[in-house]
């Protein structure tokens, strides 16, 4: 009796010590594949290179991680405990010929060499391209290569947008038929608080989650909230999410009057959940993005955003979201207006319905059959 051939995801960007985005996103779809049938967890990335990056090296090229619905760890609202109890699964090694036969879902930066039967990517973004000054050299030319070289190699490309299936299409060179999209699903708790504690919202608390690197136009951000005369007296903005590249925290400015700014760094899945459903509104000013993570887990809280109306950001109109000029500090003004004036009581269940994982990896699935 013929089997199908197993379906290999790559797990590289679970490697990371504290799982921000990508990683985060990547747990999310592993568990949902590996929740309806037996994969294969491989890694391209040398055990050596991972481990000169501090990243962990038990995943590594030559070695898979069989999942599948009688071995998958329990789900837990931390995706970082999650993915320790993955990674501490016995491997065995990667076989060449049954890969050369079987289907694979690449997902973050495919390999530049075709290893698969059948290949398909997910593309988070290809913002190193759009907005390069954001940037460090290494990852603009990393991306650079993969829009040139790699991307292309795809028998097909899943995008998390309509934004990044656009972006693939214009940069990459793909055929249009070649590229689907499908919105990610959130990254924080939403049927179930990763935070039991109760919390009321607080009129004088302001969010933003990112890292803190330039895309995510930090300085504009701190300028219009230390200065703009329509915001709260005492309004304080805390900014969860650790530091990047190409910004020094120390230099920011970090109180005006009565007004402060606090650096949180990395906090725990608990500790955010609490920021999103005590916050007044999140801020995400951002200059492109491929998704936004930030918008849609606030939006699922209950918390209304001021985020930019440009790139995928703009997916998310409706309810609870006022669009700015990232760039303009009377429209973010103009912005926080609307979102202060704006009734209570909205709810985003057409988000729900439609930023899924189950949806995500039912489209990578489906590609790679």
């Amino acid at each position: 009796m013929s089997t199908s051939p197993i379906l290999h995801v790559d797990g590289t960007s679970l490697a990371q010590v504290k799982l921000t985005g990508v990683g985060r996103c990547v747990a999310r779809v592993v568990e949902c594949l590996a929740r309806k049938r037996p994969i294969h967890l491989f890694s391209m990335a040398h055990q050596e290179d991972l481990a000169r990056a501090g990243h962990r090296d038990s995943l590594h090229q030559g070695r898979v991680i069989r999942l599948a619905p009688e071995n998958l760890p329990a789900a837990h609202q931390d995706v970082s405990s999650w993915r320790d109890a993955v990674f501490g699964l016995p491997s065995s090694p990667f076989c060449k010929e049954k890969a050369g036969k079987s289907p694979a879902i690449y997902t973050f930066h495919r390999a530049r060499q075709r290893h698969f039967g059948r290949e398909v990517s997910l593309y988070h973004d290809l913002t190193a391209c759009v907005v390069p000054s954001t940037h460090q050299k290494h990852i603009r030319q990393s991306t650079l290569d993969l829009v040139v070289g790699a991307a292309p190699l795809d028998d097909h490309a899943v995008a998390n947008s309509r934004n990044t299936r656009r972006d693939l299409i214009w940069l990459c060179g793909l055929p249009p038929e070649r590229v689907s999209w499908a919105h990610l699903g959130p990254s924080q708790c939403i049927e179930q608080h990763a935070s039991e504690t109760m919390v009321a919202r607080d009129p004088n608390l302001f969010l933003a989650v990112s890292t803190l690197e330039p895309r995510k136009n930090p300085e504009n951000l701190l300028r219009w909230f230390l200065t703009s005369p329509n915001l709260p007296r005492d309004a304080r903005l805390v900014w969860a999410g650790p530091s990047g590249w190409l910004v020094d925290r120390d230099r920011l400015p970090k109180a005006s009057g009565n007004r402060t700014v606090t650096f949180a760094g990395m906090v725990s899945d608990a500790a955010l959940c609490e920021l999103y459903r005590s916050a007044r509104c999140l801020v995400y000013v951002s200059l492109y993005e491929g998704f936004g993570f930030p918008v849609l887990d606030a939006l699922l809280h209950g918390t209304p955003v001021l985020c930019s109306g440009n790139s995928s950001m703009v997916e998310f109109a409706g309810p609870g979201v006022h669009f700015c000029d990232p760039l303009d500090i009377q429209s973010m003004d103009e912005a926080w207006t609307s979102c202060a004036a704006e009734a209570g009581g909205w709810n985003r269940q057409d988000l729900k319905q439609s930023c899924s994982w189950e949806n995500v990896a039912a489209t990578l699935e489906a590609k790679a059959a």
